[in-house]
Parts: C-alpha cells; sequence; structure tokens
C-alpha cells in the first residue's frame, strides 16, 4: 500500500495534473499568450543579446518561446514540473532550442518542504519571519542570473492556492503565511533582476465565478474594469493590485531594490472550455545599483 501524500504534496501533484490536463488547451491560450509575449517583448531589441528568465514556465503556453528565441540570448524556464518544460521543448526546433534551458523541479515559495510542519503550528516566529531572505536568496542560487528580464507567469495565484487549501482561512497562520508568500515572491524577483533590469509580475486575479468576465470580452484595455472589480471586492484579495503594491512599497528590501508600476496591462485569459480569468500584470525595475538587493549567503 502506498504512503498517503501529504496535504503539500498533494498540492503539487494537482499543478502537476493540472498542467498535463491543459496539454490539448493551447488554442484557448492565445490571447493571454499574445499579452503576455509582448510583456517579455517590451523595449527589447534583438541585438542586445538579453537573458530571459520565466518563473512557473509549465507548459510555456503563457508564451510564444519561438518568438521570444528570436530577441533574446538566452530564456531560462523554472518550474516544479520538469516533464511540462520537457513538453514545452519539444516543439522548438535546433536554433530556438539552443536557446532554451529548464530548471525544475525548483520550488519557487520556499515553503513547500516546510507548509505541512507550518499547518501543525510546529514553527518559530523567527522562522517566519526570516523565509522571505533564506527563501529568495537560495531560489537565486539555484539559478544562473541574473537577468535582463524576469517573467512571473501567473504563479503566485498557485502558491496562494496551496496556501489555502493546506492550512485553510481559519488557521491561526493563514494570514502571515499569505504576506510571507507574497513578500518572498517580490524578493524573488528583485534578486533575479540585473542591475539594470526588469520584471514582468502578471496574475490572474479574477474568474468567471467572481464576475461574469464572458460579458466584457470585447473591451480591449480591462485596466478600469481590474480597478472597478477591486473596488467592489471581486477579486482574490491576496493577489490584488493594491496588496502587491503596498507590499512592495512597505518591505524596505524591495523598496530599495525596485520600483512598482500601476498595472500596465490587464487582459481575460481563457484557460480551457469553461474558466475565464482576469489577468493584470505590473512592472518592476530595477533602482540604480548601489541600491540593489544585498547578495545573502
Amino acid at each position: 500500500m502506498s504512503t498517503p501524500l501529504s496535504p503539500t504534496a498533494r498540492e503539487i501533484q494537482e499543478q502537476i495534473e493540472s498542467n498535463t490536463s491543459a496539454v490539448d488547451h493551447f488554442s484557448s491560450f492565445a490571447g493571454h499568450r499574445q499579452h503576455m509575449t509582448a510583456l517579455a517583448l517590451r523595449d527589447v531589441a534583438p541585438e542586445a543579446g538579453l537573458r530571459l528568465c520565466i518563473l512557473g514556465a509549465g507548459n510555456c503556453y503563457d508564451v510564444d518561446l519561438v518568438k521570444l528565441a528570436s530577441s533574446y540570448r538566452e530564456i531560462h524556464l523554472v518550474d516544479v514540473d520538469p516533464a511540462a518544460l520537457a513538453r514545452a521543448r519539444q516543439p522548438l526546433g535546433a536554433d530556438a532550442g539552443a536557446k532554451v534551458f529548464s530548471h525544475a523541479p525548483l520550488d519557487l515559495s520556499g515553503l513547500f518542504d516546510r507548509l505541512d510542519r507550518w499547518a501543525r503550528l510546529e514553527v518559530e516566529p523567527q522562522e517566519l519571519l526570516g523565509h522571505a531572505a533564506e527563501a529568495s536568496a537560495q531560489i537565486a542560487r539555484s539559478l544562473p542570473g541574473p537577468f535582463d528580464v524576469v517573467i512571473s507567469a501567473c504563479l503566485l495565484s498557485q502558491i496562494q492556492l496551496a496556501i489555502y487549501n493546506v492550512l485553510s482561512a481559519a488557521h491561526p497562520l493563514f494570514d502571515a503565511v499569505r504576506h510571507v508568500a507574497n513578500l518572498t515572491h517580490l524578493r524573488t524577483l528583485a534578486a533575479l533582476m540585473a542591475p539594470a533590469g526588469r520584471a514582468f509580475f502578471a496574475t490572474d486575479v479574477a474568474s468567471n465565478d467572481l464576475f461574469p468576465l464572458a460579458e466584457v470580452r470585447e473591451q480591449s484595455d480591462l485596466r478600469p474594469l481590474l480597478a472597478t472589480l477591486v473596488r467592489s471586492g471581486s477579486v482574490v484579495f491576496a493577489v490584488s493590485p493594491d496588496l502587491l503594491t503596498w507590499t512592495a512599497r512597505e518591505d524596505p528590501v524591495v523598496q530599495r531594490a525596485v520600483e512598482v508600476s500601476e498595472p500596465v496591462d490587464a487582459w481575460l485569459w481563457q484557460n480551457g472550455p469553461d474558466r475565464l480569468f482576469l489577468v493584470y500584470a505590473l512592472e518592476l525595475r530595477a533602482r540604480a545599483k548601489e541600491a540593489r538587493l544585498p547578495t545573502l549567503t
């Protein structure tokens, strides 16, 4: 008889199964893929020889890898699911494939080896307080950065969902761990950026379960809708733009390292036949070199 999976291990397995189940729905990602690819190519000159890192790459249905490979010297894909990254590389020709590198499995939350223990309240305050610094530094050491452009591809919502499923909103540490996850992710983006680098943080923030998104398909700029839904509370608060920009502003490490924009884009993501999401993106720009994140060992 096999040993039952822990709650966190089940969350990882469900994400892997979700990647597998999405294989037949490449075409439904077309609009989402167009927006994400445009973000990755914003102000990128092919002759500059830049390096790109995509966090939470999965099957890479979020981006057009071939198009990106024509503008970047290197593309580094990072995910907890090695099989998904292998599938993403399969369609690439020799020229594009030579530029694409896979890094998996890598836990980009730094939580998956401790979340079950935290759920049992087996954690000291100092571990919680130090997690963002420790985990972001460890992730940065695990990757061949720094990178000129870093993309967070709708990853933080998956991390937050795992926290919700393992802890539940009633858990006494739920709010603290949710904040730690956001802070860790922002510090990770900052730690991976080159001195003159940029990052784009993209996340799904609302679904057709929260709002009738199908009725707004024809609108081109959905940032006004995003603002309306944020004001009305019709979004997933843990990944709302107000919360993320507040976290970046209030954390002295992130605030010293990067400038965070207002949402630079918002769009609809058709994920398979039934699920429709509202996605937005923030841009993070590295501050002057002397204000960069210190190297942590």
